[in-house]
């Protein structure tokens, strides 16, 4: 993804983590929920750690919407679009990853 399609989604994570911390369950071993991490780790289960090549901007933003609708949901229970731009899309002859 471009600089300005992250900058777009680092705000989005952003707003909609601020709004959901008030709203996250205890967790057992945590002392206190963090919404940022949260969202973030939610992002790359599902996307990948190379999101930010990979992913479709318009599924990551959904499951961020969802994750605003959801905040004490489970990942896994998220059903919407998980897409990966293909090879040609990221402007690439191959994929170096070997996926």
């Amino acid at each position: 993804m471009a600089a300005p399609t992250i900058a777009q989604v680092n705000a989005r994570v952003r707003e909609v983590a601020d709004r959901i911390q008030p709203l996250l369950a205890p967790h057992p071993g945590l002392a206190r929920r963090n919404a940022h991490a949260h969202a973030w780790l939610g992002i790359k289960t599902l996307f990948g750690e190379a999101w930010r090549e990979r992913a479709d901007l318009a599924c990551v933003l959904a499951f961020v919407e969802w994750m605003d609708a959801h905040p004490n949901d489970d990942y896994e229970a998220y059903d919407g679009p998980v897409r990966h731009r293909t090879t040609e899309e990221r402007g690439l002859l191959f994929d170096p990853s070997g996926d």
